[in-house]
């Protein structure tokens, strides 16, 4: 019983702690968090500033990728 009790807390607390850092970056609530498969695997990646290639840049402009600015010189696209 009590693990049962513990296992609910522990959604509850994740599930607000997920709303407020959506609220954080002005999400809409119920809005997507990402705006495709590519935008999540880039967002995924290891590291403060993932490699990025050309048609990923492309398709963020497009899409309107949102998060923290990440700035690449043309030198570093892959």
């Amino acid at each position: 019983m009590c693990k049962k009790v513990g296992l609910v807390v522990m959604a509850l607390t994740l599930a607000g702690g997920l709303g407020a850092c959506a609220n954080s970056y002005g999400i809409a609530p119920g809005g997507p968090h990402f705006a495709s498969w590519t935008h999540l695997q880039y967002s995924t990646r290891a590291g403060e500033k993932p490699a990025l290639s050309q048609a990923e840049a492309k398709q963020a402009k497009a899409e309107g990728w949102w998060g923290t600015p990440i700035v690449y010189s043309i030198d570093e696209l892959e």
